[in-house]
């Protein structure tokens, strides 16, 4: 556990006022780290299938990482993982983390998704809740499939925008708002002053048009493969909201969000 986590805010301001505005406002990414090992656990159960090669032989990437715990996990699991986060702060925690677990087979990086650059290094890259921090969501998509081998797989989850409580601040349309009236909004509610970092959530349509744009991967729309590790899965409006799509895919659309498998098929055409 890092400083950032054990929650002492005055003594650790500096690094506190370093994190992304809506990490300091939410503390989402503190309040799902004890979710990790089950994240972990259903992206095996979920992507593992679809590897050409065992889980516990694959190489992962974790992309915007945040404070590592699932590159933790991971990293329990795999052969080898990597954690990607921009944030110096995250990232140092991250790293601390990886620390504390004596782990030999996890690192991290801090670059962010632009700087990536490998090519064909890795069986499983995964962006979880990260995607709609990414103002150009092409060219993040390009370069994670890039660092995928042939065979490779992308697991990738993002809030819906048309979902009606935007998941980052819990505000009641938050995301259906130009950014200036955005803006206005989270001061108003005193939960933030700019938007612009988590504004970039996918409707269905887009989302669909991003895959499309990468041919070299076979991209589907899929449920969790194990419900009760998906947050908030024990609930009944979830459990039901799996049942209706499952009878009726075109309420993907209205989902709260979307989880993605799509398998590289073939090399990374040119950007």
């Amino acid at each position: 556990m890092t400083h950032l986590e054990r929650g002492n805010w005055a003594e650790w301001r500096l690094e506190l006022d370093a994190l992304p505005e809506y990490e300091r406002n939410s503390k989402r990414m503190v309040e799902r780290s004890g979710l990790a090992g089950g994240f972990a656990r259903q992206i095996e159960l979920t992507a593992g299938p679809s590897l050409d090669v065992p889980f516990a032989s694959s190489e992962v990437i974790d992309i915007g990482c945040g404070y590592g715990h699932m590159t933790v996990e991971l990293a329990k699991s795999c052969s080898k993982a990597v954690g990607i986060e921009p944030n110096e702060t995250l990232a140092a925690a991250a790293r601390e983390n990886i620390h504390d677990q004596g782990l030999t087979n996890a690192h991290i990086r801090q670059l962010t998704v632009e700087q990536l650059d490998d090519v064909e290094c890795f069986d499983l890259a995964i962006m979880d809740n990260v995607l709609e921090h990414i103002e150009d969501q092409v060219d993040a998509l390009w370069r994670l499939s890039r660092c995928l081998r042939i065979g490779g797989v992308a697991f990738i989850l993002v809030p819906n925008k048309l979902w009606p409580i935007e998941v980052h601040y819990g505000l009641p349309f938050l995301s259906y708002l130009p950014l200036p009236m955005a803006n206005w909004y989270l001061r108003a509610s005193r939960r933030g002053s700019d938007y612009g970092d988590a504004s970039y959530a996918p409707t269905y349509r887009r989302l669909r048009k991003l895959l499309n744009a990468r041919p070299e991967l076979d991209s589907r729309l899929t449920l969790p493969a194990d419900i009760s590790l998906a947050e908030g899965g024990r609930s009944l409006v979830y459990r039901t909201g799996i049942v209706m799509i499952n009878r009726f895919p075109q309420l993907w659309a209205i989902s709260k969000s979307f989880l993605v498998i799509a398998k590289k098929v073939a090399t990374t055409p040119a950007n």
